[in-house]
């Protein structure tokens, strides 16, 4: 496969496109479901393309959260908060907007640029427990570490906490929020599988490497963002678990979520999936239909490598990002264009390849339903509306 979001500038660059392996295996020992092979981070990261602040989803989410761990916490203006990724801002400016002074550490440069301009303070640069002592030095332990939807693209995920472990205070909280393998199970998101998600994580693995570190689970919540993520609160040895991490460890054990049988379940899923959503596509091509994909984002490119058939199909795919608008997709080099494109080539069906963005993409898109268009969603179930 490509790089989910290495897009390409111009079809000159469709020769010298890398791809890499992406497989999955599960550890017997823990359970953790990983990838086979690891891409260098700086390879993913140091240019990127994926900015936060273009949904409106994440923006409500980040904002209902920085409300709950302010008042939690009793956060108060004299607090540090840092986030690692933290992208162009987003969730920061958050808690900026409640007085507190904030700081965040993202290693693509030109997005951390973003930030700053935003009024953001950003170290550009990769989290490691070298730059968190450094974070200290020059500043000073923070009352929240935030790592939304980093720690599963990490590698040596013990020199990740070790650092968490220096910049925390010691009544501070870090709070980590991944994407849930028993959703990803579940609802077959297949497409959440790529490069840049390196561990599928369920509960279990996340409460063992707290305890390798001396860090205890506090709480965790489930929440439906990117097709259905938890948030973990994590904090030092003397704080007590709340019951709703003893209940969805219970839910796991019982559950069986690593098991073999359940991963060739899920193997076997997903190869019905295909056939189902491609005989659609197909079916409304054959029968005259003008497909167009909404939603260049990374779980769109693993989705259309894996069914290039309906990728060709597509006229274009449609993003309200503008650092996409002219590129190309990886693997299948489909043309990215602006949100208002959709009205230049007689679509008749919209791709709704962002699918845990469905709901948000429907009321953008009013005007085109409203024209008798009709969206397709792909996952967890092929369906058109």
């Amino acid at each position: 496969m490509p790089l989910a979001n290495a897009f390409r500038d111009s079809p000159a660059d469709f020769r010298e496109e890398a791809t890499f392996p992406l497989a999955l295996s599960s550890c017997r020992a823990c359970g953790l479901v990983q990838l086979t092979f690891v891409v260098p981070a700086p390879a993913l990261y140091r240019d990127y393309i994926y900015v936060s602040s273009t949904s409106e989803a994440v923006r409500v989410h980040v904002r209902a959260l920085a409300g709950r761990l302010v008042e939690r916490y009793g956060l108060s203006p004299t607090d540090l908060v840092v986030e690692i990724a933290s992208n162009d801002g987003t969730a920061l400016k958050e808690f900026q907007d409640r007085g507190l002074t904030v700081l965040g550490v993202e290693p693509a440069r030109n997005i951390a640029k973003l930030a700053e301009r935003a009024g953001v303070p950003t170290i550009p640069d990769f989290f490691n427990a070298d730059l968190a002592a450094t974070v200290t030095t020059r500043h000073r332990r923070a009352a929240v570490v935030l790592a939304r939807h980093v720690f599963a693209h990490v590698d040596d995920v013990h020199d990740f906490l070790e650092g968490v472990c220096r910049l925390l205070e010691d009544d501070g909280v870090f709070v980590i929020e991944v994407p849930y393998l028993a959703d990803l199970l579940a609802h077959r998101e297949f497409d959440t599988i790529y490069h840049e998600h390196l561990s599928y994580f369920a509960l279990s693995q996340l409460v063992r490497l707290c305890d390798d570190h001396g860090l205890r689970m506090i709480d965790v919540e489930r929440v439906t963002l990117h097709g259905g993520s938890i948030v973990v609160y994590i904090g030092k040895p003397w704080r007590t678990a709340c019951e709703s991490v003893h209940r969805l460890l219970e839910e796991e054990a019982a559950r069986e979520l690593s098991s073999e049988e359940n991963l060739t379940c899920f193997t076997r899923e997903v190869a019905v999936w295909k056939q189902e959503f491609e005989s659609i596509i197909d079916g409304i091509v054959r029968e005259g239909g003008v497909v167009v994909g909404y939603g260049a984002a990374a779980k769109a490119n693993t989705l259309l490598n894996y069914c290039p058939s309906v990728a060709r199909s597509l006229a274009y795919i449609l993003d309200r990002s503008p650092h996409k608008h002219g590129r190309f997709t990886p693997g299948t080099h489909r043309p990215v264009r602006p949100v208002a494109g959709w009205q230049s080539c007689g679509a008749t069906h919209l791709l709704i390849l962002a699918w845990n963005f469905k709901e948000e993409i429907m009321r953008q898109m009013r005007p085109f339903a409203d024209g008798g268009g009709q969206f397709v969603i792909p996952l967890p179930v092929p369906a058109v509306l």
